[in-house]
């Protein structure tokens, strides 16, 4: 059955782009409109024309539309609506899902740089039209038939939705190419720009604005001595109504600048401004180059102004959006945060550290950060800004220390994290006042008057809360915001929201962590917090009354009324101040991320004022503010409950015999034995016993404290009364057939170790193994290293110790060590010569492009083809094939730009790894 749907899909693929004989054709779209066509509920959204070719009028009941090419019946017209003869219907790409008079709205957006489908299907699936985007417009152009109904396709600069097809345009002017590449250079460099389309003049700019006729003219190239943006644009010579001027292209250059953080590069005639305190909303480039700096994708959208009180400083905060509509890319397309495995993002926000940012507030520039990163690290139930630290120019000028953040309070977030998207999400915002980003409060406002009209001792009650809110959320919300001292929330800075789509995740209320940088001590007691200082005592927040006016201060008062909540609330206190919020803990992740700051802090302060000194004492007070927290928090945190609580108590957990296996202590899973936390009597403590494979739970033994139901229960509840010892026991399965085996890998992170057929990827690594059981060791060499031999104490390896692969016969415990050497990189030689440039244009004259090669060895010889959004264009492991300019599937590639790495090996053995860019000239 999958193979006949596999031909049926392709057989399908192959009547794309391909002209119906159907009466009703696609006759005209835009993936480009922003100001000009507004539907009938006058938004500005995507839009495809239908025509109808016959004379007769058709219902389009039934009818379907859709943008993938696995999906043809994605949306279906749900009722009846007529397309007379000869005539049109609009078709509104907006996810609205509707019928509106005579206007279809669809379930889904159109994207333009994705190279995505209009398919139009009859009301039994069959496909009768389609059309790929394979060529972005500008902002407000459209594409469509060059007359109604035509098999040519043209330009429209003056889009007819709902009319006939006037005044087509073949298409824009060849966008210029500008070489050498955009990136970091050394001294000076020459920047030569040119066009395949004879019949042009080219215009540039070196200040970053928006080139247009009135600009330079290209003659000659252009020396750059210092960091510039250069943008240049091709005009017709033909006439300017005749073939419209092309799209930019945009290039900074650094010259002589050196960073270890990735770079951000933003331009345009009004970004300046922006930046300049003009709350404008200008549009302009983004250019974004990673640690190595390396160029890794650039767009063109929208900047807006970020921050409140930060943006009376003169080094001012920015949202960005990737605009599709202007038709260069749809998002930044990279795994920018190393905490998250997103790579794709149409929204960030780019933050000075806002009212911790040095010299300005004298700050440590890094409160806020620090504050979203602990609670990612420490996996609170909260959604964070995931943020990476940068710096960024504006217009060629170093403008200082950022960091990047990612948008919690989108759409985009929601729909990627947890399959929540738009008409799915209602999300709440207090920032002041109270407003509905997306959806309705109706929700809230019911289970929030539900407790705190009900009695929460009753269980089923609370039970009831849980079905729609997320109390998890709240405690950790909670805590962390008393615990760092937080002055500026729940009347500011408070974000919650829940999924409503059943099949997404997240359906009940949770928080977001929004600006944390009026903490520890820092800035202005917005919330009126009655003690700011580290010695703050954590119940402080119940004292708060309702700041916000959304009920989260009374609704936390009502649930520590329920012993359930209240034992959840306290032992999780007790496991976060053990683990993420120990001081040990607290300190070492703070100076992880000040690490990547510090060498880019003297250039913010040479740039914008202040001392390297001065900063770093800063950060010092933020380290004494810590230390003096975590110092005080078991007591206060017994001083605020008792009688309720007693203590705190120290727990102390053994395992007998060692690595026999582990017991988790709530929420925390120790990593190692014997482990020590701090937990508080009054409040049952959870603790689950797992054994190891070989090995079986046997018995608790607590020294003072009582076990509940028993000592022979795998999962039991402490109850302490003073200081205590446990020790889990564990036994044998059969106490003759197993062993254990520890691997570690020497240095660390140089390679991996394959054991039988599991991969192992962490280190050191223990298990058991039957004892007399043949294991099988294979050595995997990282980048740059290559193995060496293997270590062990009390095995004989076969064939030696010098073999990536051997095996041996286990008998004992054995520690296995794999070490690997760095291999040293290889010096560049005349043996390969790789081209900067070919024609594929079919007159037999450097139509291919293939690297010359001397004493290469055919059998270790690769090469990829990358365009300029890393998609793989070509790729060849045959040292005689070239890359003759087309995709995978046939289709020319445009010209421009393009990155090749070519790997190799000589008879020799000496290696060849080479990166760099050529370029198709048609």
């Amino acid at each position: 059955m999958k193979h006949l749907s596999y031909i049926l899909f392709i057989i399908f693929l192959g009547f794309l782009g391909l002209k119906s004989n159907a009466q009703i054709v696609i006759n005209e779209f835009s993936c480009a409109n922003t100001n000009t066509i507004a539907n009938n509920f006058f938004d500005y959204d995507d839009w495809v024309e239908l025509y109808n070719t016959s004379s007769a009028p058709i219902d389009l009941n039934g009818y379907h539309i859709s943008d993938k090419v696995n999906n043809p019946t994605k949306w279906q017209v749900p009722g009846s609506v007529i397309i007379p003869a000869n005539g049109f219907i609009k078709v509104y790409a907006d996810k609205r899902n509707m019928i509106n008079g005579t206007d279809l709205h669809t379930n889904f957006k159109l994207t333009q740089t994705k190279n995505e489908y209009i398919i139009l299907a009859d009301p039994l699936g069959t496909v009768i039209d389609s059309i790929q985007i394979t060529n972005p417009t500008k902002e407000n152009h459209s594409r469509g038939r060059t007359t109604d109904g035509a098999t040519t396709w043209s330009l429209f600069t003056n889009p007819t939705p709902g009319w006939g097809n006037i005044n087509p345009i073949l298409d824009y002017v060849t966008t210029p190419i500008v070489d050498p590449p955009a990136g970091f250079y050394t001294g000076s460099i020459n920047v030569t720009i040119t066009s395949p389309d004879p019949a042009t003049t080219i215009y540039y700019t070196t200040n970053g604005s928006f080139p247009d006729n009135n600009d330079a003219i290209y003659t000659n190239p252009i020396t750059i001595n210092a960091t510039t943006v250069i943008k240049a644009i091709a005009y017709s010579n033909v006439g300017s109504n005749v073939i419209p001027e092309s799209f930019i292209e945009c290039n900074t250059y650094f010259i002589d600048e050196n960073h270890s953080v990735p770079v951000i590069s933003i331009s345009g005639a009004q970004v300046d401004n922006l930046l300049n305190g003009n709350q404008s909303s200008p549009t302009g480039y983004f250019e974004y180059f990673d640690e190595n700096q390396i160029l890794i994708d650039e767009a063109q959208g929208e900047y807006n102004k970020h921050g409140n009180d930060s943006w009376f400083y003169q080094q001012r905060g920015i949202d960005y959006i990737t605009r599709d509509q202007f038709g260069y890319n749809h998002a930044i397309r990279h795994n920018l945060f190393r905490a998250k495995d997103r790579d794709k993002y149409q929204r960030l926000i780019i933050k000075a550290a806002a009212n911790d940012n040095y010299p300005f507030e004298n700050g440590a520039h890094i409160r806020d950060q620090y504050v979203h990163s602990l609670s990612q690290v420490g996996d609170l139930r909260l959604d964070e800004r995931t943020f990476e630290p940068c710096v960024m120019y504006v217009n060629g000028l170093y403008w200082g220390v950022y960091d990047i953040r990612e948008k919690v309070d989108d759409l985009d977030f929601t729909d990627y994290y947890y399959d929540q998207d738009e008409g799915n999400v209602d999300f709440i915002k207090t920032w002041g006042n109270t407003w509905i980003e997306y959806g309705t409060d109706t929700g809230w406002t019911n289970i929030r008057n539900f407790i705190l009209g009900n009695d929460m001792t009753i269980q089923s009650n609370y039970n009831h809360v849980k079905s729609f809110y997320n109390t998890g959320s709240l405690i950790d919300y909670f805590i962390l915001n008393s615990y760092i001292v937080c002055a500026d929330w729940l009347n500011w800075n408070t974000a919650w929201w829940r999924g409503t789509d059943p099949d997404g995740d997240k359906k009940k209320w949770r928080y977001a962590v929004w600006d944390m940088d009026a903490s520890f001590g820092h800035y202005i007691n917005y919330t009126n917090v009655p003690n700011t200082s580290a010695n703050a005592d954590p119940c402080d927040p119940e004292s708060l009354g309702d700041p916000g006016g959304q009920g989260h201060v009374p609704i936390w008062n009502t649930l520590l009324n329920n012993d359930e909540f209240f034992a959840d609330y306290i032992n999780r206190y007790a496991d976060l101040s053990n683990t993420v919020f120990s001081c040990d803990f607290m300190i070492s992740h703070l100076d992880s991320l000040i690490t990547l700051i510090e060498p880019e802090m003297q250039q913010q302060i040479d740039r914008w004022g202040g001392s390297y000194n001065q900063w770093d004492n800063q950060v010092q007070q933020l380290k004494n503010f810590i230390n003096n927290r975590c110092a005080i928090i078991f007591t206060g945190i017994e001083d605020c409950y008792e009688p309720e609580i007693s203590g705190p108590y120290d727990l102390t957990i053994l395992i007998d015999p060692p690595f026999s296996g582990e017991v988790d202590v709530n929420s925390i899973e120790p990593g190692s034995f014997p482990w020590t936390g701090t937990y508080f009597g009054g409040i049952d403590i959870d603790l689950d016993a797992d054994a190891y494979t070989g090995y079986e739970f046997d018995y608790w033994e607590p020294f003072i404290n009582t076990l509940n139901p028993g000592v022979f229960d795998e999962e039991v509840k402490l109850n302490m009364i003073q200081s205590d010892t446990v020790i889990a026991h564990f036994k044998l399965i059969d106490t003759t057939e197993y062993a254990f085996i520890t691997v570690l890998v020497n240095p660390p992170l140089s390679g991996n170790v394959q054991i039988n057929d599991s991969l192992l990827g962490f280190y050191p690594w223990t298990d058991s193994f039957e004892v007399t059981s043949q294991i099988n060791l294979t050595a995997f060499a990282e980048i740059d290293f290559e193995f060496d031999y293997w270590e062990l104490q009390d095995h004989t390896l076969t064939p030696g110790n010098s073999d990536e692969f051997v095996t041996f016969n286990f008998n004992e415990n054995d520690t296995i060590i794999a070490h690997f050497l760095i291999v040293e990189e290889p010096q560049e030689t005349s043996m390969i010569h790789i081209p900067n440039a070919f024609t594929p244009n079919g007159d037999n004259l450097n139509d291919v492009f293939l690297p010359s090669t001397i004493n290469i060895n055919e059998s270790a010889y690769s090469l990829y083809i990358y365009n300029r959004w890393g998609e793989l264009a070509f790729k060849t492991n045959d040292i005689y094939t070239g890359w003759n300019g087309t995709y995978p599937d046939g289709e020319k590639a445009p010209y421009g730009i393009y990155i090749y790495k070519l790997i190799a090996t000589g008879i020799d053995n000496t290696d060849y790894k080479k990166t760099g860019t050529v370029t198709i000239l048609r």
